[in-house]
């Protein structure tokens, strides 16, 4: 009950500023971001840019590429197995383990966006990159790491919107599940040792009601089998042949959905 107060008090103090970003981040409507003079026009249900293709891709643990429809590129958390010399416009790092923050191994002199500072305290990010709305949101990492700060982020790219849990160790507070109650895309951690437990992560997942999971923060395919023995049954699971999902709106399931991406290094044994 504590850490569960202590955490409902720091997002309601540090969240002041995302009380707009709450009713801001993929919603339909002309909306004005953090009142720095920034419009923004989403257009959810509508047609998307057709320059290129909405996709993420997987590079292994929590490592994603989020590629917009204009060709804007961000990679999460790369960690050393990340390609070396893959480029982006920014790279966002939601907590500073060597398994997140392998920030040299992406090239084209990207954007850095840290969560957290070296003081493991939040590092709030609004901004934009081309058309990329990320915002990021506090929180905490397991209790096994002494209570050390993580950051959830969030990416709008025209009418989808992805969340990012990076290294969470706890449910999410009102004011957490507010911002992150528009969410298309999960990115969750599941190894269900350094962060939550099954049960305790499907309950974050109820809390946000995603059309889509993806299952992350794990290094042998053996783990998103156990996973998804666990969920079988409560949601449908896809397994793909590909570490790839292309997206769109039309292809978001009508209810939440766990989607297993080919584990880019399919051949690690189970440690």
């Amino acid at each position: 009950m504590k850490r569960r107060g202590f955490l409902s008090f720091m997002a309601g103090s540090l969240l002041w500023p995302f009380g707009r970003v709450a009713h801001a981040i993929c919603n339909p409507s002309l909306v004005r971001l953090l009142g720095d003079a920034r419009d923004l026009v989403q257009v959810r249900g509508g047609e998307g840019p057709r320059l290129g293709q909405y996709f993420v891709e997987w590079f292994g643990h929590s490592s994603f590429l989020i590629h917009s429809g204009s060709q804007t590129k961000v990679v999460t958390d790369p960690n050393f197995n990340v390609t070396p010399g893959i480029a982006a416009h920014a790279v966002t790092v939601s907590n500073d383990h060597f398994t997140h923050n392998n920030v040299g191994a992406v090239a084209g002199d990207p954007l850095i966006l840290r969560g957290i500072t070296l003081r493991q305290t939040w590092n709030p990010i609004r901004t934009t990159v081309k058309d990329m709305t990320i915002v990021n949101i506090p929180s905490q990492r397991g209790l096994g790491w002494g209570g050390a700060a993580n950051s959830i982020f969030v990416y709008e790219m025209g009418s989808l919107c992805l969340a990012h849990l990076g290294n969470i160790g706890h449910l999410l507070t009102p004011e957490q599940e507010k911002v992150l109650q528009r969410v298309d895309v999960l990115m969750a951690p599941i190894d269900a040792m350094t962060n939550l437990g099954f049960e305790d992560l499907l309950r974050v997942i109820e809390q946000v009601r995603p059309p889509i999971v993806i299952p992350m923060h794990y290094d042998a395919p053996r783990q998103a089998e156990l996973f998804a023995s666990f969920v079988e049954g409560r949601y449908p699971v896809r397994r793909h042949e590909r570490s790839q999902l292309l997206l769109s709106r039309a292809m978001l399931p009508k209810s939440t959905e766990v989607f297993i991406l080919t584990h880019p290094r399919p051949n690690l044994l189970w440690q």
